[in-house]
């Protein structure tokens, strides 16, 4: 057995301390979620009994219409981001045509641009296309500004595909279009899984642009609607904080389920810069 010397010791200790701070913010939330306004007040730190399980109940009824708001629009973000990046990815990686460079370089400054300084220029296209108060507004907007970066990721990643297998099912009559949907995407799970992690996160968590466009419930994510959960005076902390977890939740397990191809595509993008 290999003999633990102080200096792993150390290193295992601190690591263990920043997974504490790391996590107890999420303790405190879970602990709050089920406590009253005075539980909240007088056991702050530590659990209070009895559990008020029903702050969850509460706060449901209230969020899943705006759950399913945010939830059509980080899907439309992810599908929209993909189908640019990818195909705009594979133009630049596998052809030549005039002014690729150029264009590449124009679309490599859009994220030199910072986003506040297009809120007001978005905010009047979308007002004179009508699309104020909608998902498509909420989608179109950040979708723009996020398939710069995810089509440089795309462009490094293709084009470290081998270029003998792609030359390879040339020779074999294969199209580019057919080349690019059963061997190039196959191939990219990795970097695909690892765009739309980012924005899923990018997207389920923007506050300031669905703040800008909309101003009723009928498009509101859930995001701008957790502050306006209501209930009794002594519970509707309580419910804010249930509404919190509540509003966690998909993001979780969307973790769960893409964590292995997400550390894959940003390690094998790592290897490739």
């Amino acid at each position: 057995m290999r003999k633990l010397t102080y200096g792993a010791a150390a290193n295992q200790l601190i690591l263990w301390l920043l997974v504490a701070l790391t996590l107890f913010p999420f303790y405190m939330l879970l602990m709050s979620s089920v406590k009253f306004q005075d539980q909240i007040i007088h056991s702050f730190w530590t659990p209070a009994f009895p559990l008020h399980v029903d702050n969850y109940s509460s706060a449901f009824k209230q969020t899943w219409p705006f759950i399913m708001n945010s939830i059509l629009i980080t899907s439309g973000i992810i599908v929209c981001v993909l189908i640019n990046s990818t195909l705009a990815g594979y133009a630049f990686a596998r052809f030549s045509f005039p002014g690729k460079k150029i264009l590449y370089a124009l679309i490599l400054m859009l994220l030199m641009v910072p986003g506040f300084l297009l809120l007001i220029p978005q905010f009047i296209l979308f007002k004179n296309l009508g699309l104020l108060n909608t998902h498509w507004a909420q989608i179109f907007g950040p979708m723009a500004g996020a398939s710069a970066l995810a089509t440089m990721l795309m462009r490094t990643f293709f084009e470290g595909i081998s270029s003998s297998l792609l030359e390879a099912a040339e020779l074999e009559g294969a199209g580019d279009l057919r080349i690019f949907w059963q061997m190039v995407l196959p191939l990219s799970q990795p970097i695909i899984a690892t765009v739309a992690i980012m924005n899923a996160l990018t997207g389920w968590n923007n506050y300031i642009w669905p703040l800008v466009v909309t101003s009723g419930d009928r498009a509101r994510p859930i995001i701008l609607a957790l502050s306006n959960i209501k209930g009794p005076l002594d519970q509707v902390q309580g419910m804010q904080f249930a509404g919190y977890v509540i509003a966690s939740v998909p993001m979780l397990i969307l973790f769960v389920f893409a964590t292995r191809s997400f550390i894959s595509g940003i390690t094998s993008g790592a290897m490739k810069g």
